[in-house]
């Protein structure tokens, strides 16, 4: 089916990669022309841009913060102020302040989004037998709430797997409610017992693969509950009170026993005892998930293929994985429009905007881009790598969130979050500091806060109301902890003078002294400075 319906579309986006300057400049203007008579589009003089310098000098690179306002306008008055298409729905996602950002989807983009994962499906089917069995696929909630004017907001991957056809249906593990379910811990439970009672599972997806290290952590912590709602054909008490149905879940002693008995040979089950016939695990290999992934890697059968899910995000589908082999991920340039400018350049201020034909193998670059749905040069704070060309076109592989934004686990912590934390916690307490820092610690999938200090008397719940702080103003970096994808804050007090230690050590490799400023999140393994050897009390 796959093949007689996405072979075509398949083949015209790898004929499009011949000749991506011409594909880019066709995207843009279908972009601009569609979206021209909107209030945005008027202010900018979309209808007057020829080529793409003149679209960079007419339009800033923009923020979320920049237009959120139109995104609220265009919500609640339906007046046209960035899509002519009105949304049909928004992907929320955390921002940089406590305010979430809702991302807004029109129609047109709904279906970018279904064409683009049918093409990745396709390629899927080409380079694995993960789609012969059955699917254990995680999704996000499909609808969260709704907005002011009463559009929905969700995740946009809980929504298309809830509007799948029965028939594809039938091959998922889990049913759509079980995304539903708002307790972590029940949500868990129930995927590990749908998951559990599926022998027949040949691939399995989720956006991070942490989600399979803290589901098999639950199969093993509580065995005996799994079980035996396999054997009864019922989810246990904590779980089944929040879904109204248990769709494909009947009772089944012969496997509860079968598992039972590998249980008490090895003393744990694996993927392996539980899916002996899985063939690819469709998940993030990039960024911190490398980390995760080698967590995983040893209860896996043998010979699983671990393919790509390709640089996504709430805003944009960045690249479609087209060959599940290789891993080679294709930006999606006949939809997007994209805009690059090289790493080091950037954060220093210097850079120049360069198209995606202009990309040199090797090299890193922040990721700006221009969508059918409203974000016009948006700086998506992300980094990606060019690992190949497929003809002409760059192959971009994700490498982390830009500076001053950490994401260990898809959480996306924002530097201006922790300020606000940190600060907010100190003066409560009638404390100061010159220097703070907190550092994503990728290994130990956590995050560590470092003051400088020290006081006498210190109020020992600190730790805690940071913590609380985080969660309160980042949707996503709560959710994370809530189910135990992330590890507790750590912290520690730094003896006095650390600060002028840091700095000096940052002057000495070139760091200008007259200009020095320093980023207060960053991940553990860009910083060169050990605070570990100025710490004064954890």
């Amino acid at each position: 089916v796959l093949a007689a319906t996405q072979g075509r579309k398949y083949r015209a986006l790898l004929d499009a990669s011949a000749t991506p300057r011409e594909m880019q400049w066709a995207t843009l203007s279908r972009i601009l022309s569609a979206n021209a008579e909107t209030t945005f589009g008027r202010q900018h003089d979309f209808a007057r841009i020829t080529d793409v310098e003149t679209f960079r000098r007419a339009v800033p690179v923009q923020g979320y913060e920049d237009i959120r306002p139109l995104i609220a306008r265009q919500e609640l008055t339906g007046e046209r102020c960035l899509t002519q298409d009105q949304p049909v729905f928004y992907h929320r996602t955390s921002g940089t302040t406590g305010a979430p950002k809702d991302i807004p989807v029109t129609q047109p983009g709904l279906d970018q989004i279904k064409r683009h994962q049918k093409i990745f499906a396709y390629a899927v089917s080409r380079g694995s037998n993960a789609l012969r069995g059955k699917m254990f696929t995680v999704s996000g909630q499909a609808v969260e709430g709704t907005m002011p004017g009463g559009t929905p907001y969700g995740s946009a991957s809980g929504l298309l797997y809830q509007s799948q056809s029965g028939l594809v249906r039938s091959r998922y593990v889990l049913p759509p409610a079980c995304s539903d379910i708002p307790n972590y811990s029940a949500r868990y439970l129930a995927m590990a017992v749908f998951g559990a009672a599926e022998p027949a599972v040949t691939g399995a997806a989720t956006a991070n693969p942490s989600t399979m290290v803290r589901l098999l952590g639950v199969i093993n912590d509580e065995p005996e509950t799994i079980l035996r709602a396999i054997a009864d054909g019922r989810l246990p008490d904590a779980a089944a009170e929040h879904m109204q149905t248990q769709t494909g879940l009947k009772p089944n002693a012969a496997r509860a026993r079968d598992l039972t008995h590998k249980l008490n040979a090895a003393g744990k089950l694996t993927y392996a005892d539980i899916w002996p016939r899985l063939a690819a695990i469709m998940t993030w290999t990039g960024g911190s998930c490398g980390v995760s992934l080698r967590s995983l890697a040893p209860s896996l059968p043998a010979g699983v293929k671990i393919v790509e899910l390709g640089y996504v995000a709430s805003e944009v589908q960045g690249t479609i994985n087209i060959d599940a082999t290789r891993n080679t991920c294709l930006p999606t340039l006949t939809d997007t429009f994209f805009e690059f400018a090289e790493r080091d350049a950037w954060e220093n201020g210097t850079a120049d905007f360069l198209s995606l034909h202009e990309l040199e193998e090797g090299a890193d670059y922040h990721v700006f881009v221009t969508t059918r749905d409203g974000l016009y040069r948006y700086a998506m704070h992300d980094i990606v790598r060019v690992t190949g060309k497929l003809n002409q076109t760059p192959v971009l592989d994700f490498v982390q969130k830009g500076k001053g934004v950490t994401s260990i686990t898809g959480e996306k912590l924002h530097e201006a979050q922790v300020l606000d934390a940190v600060s907010a916690a100190l003066a409560d307490r009638g404390l100061a500091t010159d220097f703070f820092i907190i550092l994503a610690d990728q290994e130990g999938a956590g995050y560590t806060v470092y003051i400088e200090g020290a006081p006498a008397g210190a109020d020992a719940d600190l730790t805690a109301d940071i913590e609380a702080r985080l969660r309160a103003v980042n949707i996503e970096y709560d959710a994370k902890r809530a189910s135990e994808r992330l590890a507790p804050l750590k912290f520690c007090w730094l003896r006095s003078g650390t600060g002028a230690a840091y700095r000096a050590d940052r002057v000495a490799r070139g760091q200008r002294d007259a200009q020095f400023k320093y980023l207060h999140l960053q991940y553990a393994h860009d910083c060169t400075f050990d605070f570990g050897t100025y710490v004064a009390a954890a």
